[in-house]
């Protein structure tokens, strides 16, 4: 009995002499950073393609909703998502956060190269490109 309340003292000092004050050193880095902002990564959300697109020698070119936004700022990249059995080539984009009803529009180039090279040949030989996103 007496070592159980020994033990426990022992546990009940080291916890005290613990402080959660001191900087985190992240794994391959010399030295902690105590005053570092931490940056949360954001959603990204499919882009509707209007009026069609071209690929070209890896090159995506297609219209998209702008409503006044630079559309190099919504950091677009092509993602393969699955409808069923059938892969389909998804561009997604980080969301301006404001409700577009002018209907203006603006085209953009994504490069597709690096997409192209990383999937397989069997999902490129099925891969449809989703124009009107629509998830329920």
């Amino acid at each position: 009995m007496k070592f159980f309340k020994l033990l426990s003292l022992a546990a009940m000092l080291a916890t005290s002499a613990a402080s959660a004050n001191n900087a985190i050193v992240f794994p391959g880095s010399n030295s902690a950073v105590g005053d570092a902002p931490i940056v949360f990564p954001k959603a990204k959300t499919p882009v509707t393609l209007v009026g069609g697109y071209t690929l070209e020698n890896g090159l995506l070119t297609a219209s998209t909703y702008n409503c006044g936004i630079n559309l190099d700022d919504l950091d677009m990249e092509a993602k393969v998502h699955w409808n069923g059995n059938t892969p389909q080539l998804l561009i997604v984009g980080e969301d301006p956060g404001i409700m577009c009803r002018s209907g203006s529009t603006g085209e953009f180039t994504l490069d597709l190269t690096q997409f192209i090279h990383n999937t397989p040949v069997h999902i490129l030989d099925r891969l449809q490109v989703v124009t009107n996103p629509r998830f329920r």
